[in-house]
């Protein structure tokens, strides 16, 4: 029953980042006795760090819509995150996880004219999950996450700039308010190589201050209070090993509730499906390659109508689908694996991100570089990867605001962007 104990408790996760929690997992917990014999509780502590940069220069500056025509523009972002993680069995029927996450970021970008910067800790996640174990055919859980508001949130002056995008960092936001998210589930084993996970789960996100209009003579910026949606979803997900081959598909639709400003109701996100699934064949004991993809699909928001209080769906350039395809294959020598990667991102439409309150562009993102991995120890695992990054954006003609019909000078020329993206980390357990 390998595979159960890759899934533990976190068998509703989807996409590849969530499916190597799912392979670390293995290694966490016990295996299976096959006679009987005295309980002997079991536990195991991961500790993760890593190190991650990444900067980018274009034909125009971040972010969009602020930096001024014709100014080439350029940023940074080096991303320091940590976990702990504790995980176990109390008790014959009980398997427990207990997460840690934090981190820091530094996060600038310079255009002529404007420049922002922000260096500050990031919000702290706790997680804890119980899976019973007690029970033939199933295993039930309950997980919940919170967000403790340890970042920053209100940016005054240009430091509002230093927030990137989306597509091109990996934290295009610096903090939230308190939010905890409980989610309930069950996985269910189909024999000893498949895995069916099914879970629902909601999200009540606390307010917190946010940066409003700057008075243009004082320089001051006034701080708005932001009260953003809750968000309701539903998951499932296919775990398959057996052999050389590893898989896992996962699917999860969510739904939000209004976004607040000031009291007053200004926005309500639209929903999203979003489609994840990795490969992993293992050719030889020295060749593993591994195909990740993802799919993600947005509807249009919905924003203020004609009367008060009211929301209907925006008809125009708002969201977009959200395509995702890597490729890795390592060559391992020893405690020492190398080989190539490849990435590739496309956006095919303009979309307004509801949880970040950003605007992210069409655009195609391509990604060449390596992964090196070394196990030093048992307990202890070293990573590195390096990407050079190709964006390109279409032009794109003066939208429409209906029913005012086009306004000139809102649309944008072909840019283009090169970047470069480093990370290294390192995994202990004890």
């Amino acid at each position: 029953m390998r595979l159960l104990r890759w899934a533990g408790a976190a068998g509703l996760l989807c996409g590849a980042a969530q499916a190597a929690d799912l392979a670390q997992a293995a290694d966490l917990a016990p295996a299976p006795a096959d006679v009987e014999a005295a309980f002997v509780p079991a536990w195991t502590t991961t500790l993760n760090s890593e190190f991650r940069y990444f900067s980018f220069s274009g034909t125009k500056g971040q972010p969009l819509g602020v930096a001024p025509t014709g100014a080439r523009g350029e940023g940074s972002q080096v991303y320091l995150p940590i976990g702990l993680g504790l995980n176990g069995q109390p008790s014959e029927n009980l398997r427990l996880e207990l997460t840690l996450r934090g981190g820091y970021v530094d996060s600038r970008q310079t255009t002529p004219g404007l420049t922002g910067g922000v260096r500050t800790a990031l919000d702290t996640q706790l997680s804890t999950t119980a899976t019973y174990l007690g029970l033939d055919g199933f295993q039930p859980f309950l997980s919940v996450g919170v967000n403790l508001p340890t970042g920053t949130t209100f940016l005054d002056g240009t430091r509002f700039l230093a927030r990137l995008d989306s597509d091109l960092v990996d934290v295009p936001t610096f903090g939230e308010g308190l939010n905890v998210g409980p989610t309930l589930g069950v996985n269910v084993p189909l024999g000893d190589t498949m895995l069916v996970s099914l879970g629902v789960g909601a999200t009540f996100r606390g307010g917190y201050s946010r940066e409003g209009a700057t008075d243009p003579f004082t320089n001051v910026t006034a701080a708005t209070r932001l009260q953003p949606g809750d968000t309701v979803s539903a998951n499932a997900s296919l775990s398959y090993q057996e052999g050389p081959v590893f898989a896992n598909l996962a699917v999860i639709y969510a739904a939000e509730s209004a976004t607040r400003i000031d009291g007053v109701t200004s926005l309500r996100g639209g929903e999203r499906l979003s489609v994840s699934g990795q490969a992993a064949y293992t050719w030889s004991p020295a060749w593993t390659t591994t195909l990740s993809a993802s799919f993600t699909h947005t509807e249009n928001n919905l924003v203020p109508g004609a009367a008060l209080g009211t929301l209907i769906r925006e008809a125009f350039n708002s969201n977009s689908n959200l395509y995702r395809v890597g490729l890795d294959t390592l060559y391992t020598v020893g405690a020492l694996g190398i080989g190539p990667s490849l990435g590739y991102l496309y956006r095919d439409r303009n979309a307004f991100d509801a949880r970040t309150l950003l605007f992210v562009p069409q655009r195609e993102r391509y990604g060449v570089g390596g992964v090196l991995q070394y196990a030093a120890s048992e307990g202890v695992a070293l990573s590195w990867r390096g990407e050079r990054i190709f964006v390109r954006e279409e032009a794109s003609p003066d939208k429409i605001f209906d029913p005012f019909g086009v306004i000139p000078g809102t649309g944008q020329p072909r840019l283009s962007y090169r970047g470069w993206s480093f990370s290294g980390g390192a995994t202990l357990k004890f």
